[in-house]
């Protein structure tokens, strides 16, 4: 491939759309897929705890846990940007351990990590103290949040732990890995060490969080030789980071913060089982990407812009109707087919073990192999539906039936088997070693 090729293919991937979300809350889905697992509903509840207690408590042996993840990290993960000296974790910080522990980890030390867990719909508690979006997001724009309630919890307060743990798997989409990047806002970015933000667009707030969401590893070597940046993708080495912490807090006597932790690695495990996030354009085939690529370069670009404007409509379109469908079956539980998959365990031991590769190597190829398909069933969706028939709220202020399209569901049902089935194997891999 020569070099002007190579970067019309480059610049026909870089404007990634910009919907970014991978099956919307992941607290639902979560709930679904791990309330009969008897590692977690039989759990006994566990006690609040502050993340500055078990930092305290733990300094120095997370100091050496994190010290031994660097040196793996550097050795297994693909294109992996060391970590600088300068912010190594020590354990013995006076003041600042909560900040120096956060930018150890490379995560946006705005977070806000508030306690506090999501109930399910119809489960809202409205005695309980309630928290604002603004009190638990770090983004200005926080429409997409209108709808979820936060129940705040108290430190030493008793807590089921598949609350804990479902809620923990919705948190590092509220801005755990925006801003890492060295030509995004503010100033971690300019300390961690990741360079300019690969892929995405860097003016959009959420955008900046998708190397670390999204995993492209099963492209045609031809793609990777187009466009190297694809490679600079990180969630596989997030779900190890927090599956780590996770084991360490339950082994050292924080079983608090082993459900957090374990539900931020199931957050990246989960991102990876949504095509979109694993398949940079799905249903383009290299060759279609290369012809658009070329006629980009020769001034044509409209199919590159059609290209990119088909995905973005596709992800966002079957965002809505997986959301749709879900709080539809969650309202009408009784033999609804999409809670049957979650928590389907049929499936479960065609895997191997859980391990380091398992994201990358189960997850994310499961993933991509049923890119094309999913993408062809929801445009097969969108053709079918007028363009005024909108989602949401009737004129009778009564929620809108969801329009089923039978093709669509089809594939919905098999990836959220494989939602509820991988999300199963990885806390299993924690909780029944």
């Amino acid at each position: 491939m020569n070099r002007l090729t190579r970067l019309a293919l480059l610049s026909s991937l870089l404007l990634l759309p910009r919907c970014l979300w991978a099956w919307s809350n992941h607290a639902m889905g979560t709930y679904e897929a791990l309330e009969k697992l008897p590692a977690v509903a039989q759990a006994p509840a566990v006690s609040v705890e502050t993340l500055e207690a078990f930092l305290a408590a733990e300094g120095p042996g997370l100091a050496q846990l994190l010290d031994e993840q660097e040196r793996f990290a550097r050795e297994h993960f693909r294109a992996y940007p060391p970590r600088p000296d300068d912010l190594r974790f020590s354990g013995e910080e006076q003041g600042e351990r909560r900040q120096a522990f956060l930018m150890a980890l490379r995560l946006n030390p705005e977070i806000k990590l508030a306690d506090a867990i999501q109930p399910l719909p119809g489960n809202d508690q409205p005695e309980r103290l309630h928290l604002k979006a603004s009190d638990v997001l770090v983004f200005h724009d926080l429409a997409g949040w209108a709808t979820w309630r936060f129940i705040a919890l108290q430190p030493g307060e008793s807590v089921a732990a598949l609350a804990v743990l479902a809620s923990a798997s919705d948190e590092p989409d509220f801005g755990h890995d925006i801003h890492l990047f060295s030509d995004n806002p503010g100033a971690a970015g300019q300390r961690y060490g990741f360079g300019p933000q690969p892929f995405g667009d860097p003016g959009y707030e959420f955008s900046s969080q998708a190397p670390f969401h999204m995993g492209f590893y099963h492209e045609s070597p031809i793609i990777f030789a187009g466009a190297p940046y694809l490679k600079r993708s990180w969630p596989e080495w997030r779900a190890y980071q927090f599956h780590g912490l996770a084991r360490y807090a339950f082994e050292h006597g924080h079983p608090y913060w082993g459900y957090r932790f374990l539900g931020w690695s199931l957050h990246y495990v989960q991102d990876l089982t949504q095509p979109y996030h694993s398949t940079p354009l799905p249903g383009e085939t290299t060759t279609s990407m290369l012809w658009t690529a070329v006629k980009a370069m020769a001034g044509f670009d409209a199919d590159k812009k059609a290209a990119i404007s088909r995905v973005a409509a596709r992800h966002i379109g079957m965002e809505h109707y997986q959301l749709d469908w879900l709080l539809e079956s969650l309202r009408n539980p009784q033999g609804a087919a999409l809670l049957m998959a979650y928590d389907d365990t049929n499936g479960d031991g065609d895997y191997p073990a859980y391990s380091s590769e398992y994201p990358r190597e189960v997850v994310a190829a499961e993933s991509h192999a049923h890119a094309a398909a999913l993408d062809a069933a929801i445009g097969h969706w969108l053709a079918t539906i007028p363009a005024n028939a909108g989602q949401g709220f009737s004129a009778g202020n009564q929620l809108a039936p969801l329009q089923h399209d039978a093709q669509l569901d089809e594939q919905l049902l098999g990836l959220q088997k494989a939602f509820g089935a991988h999300s199963r194997n990885l806390v299993r891999s924690v909780l029944e070693p």
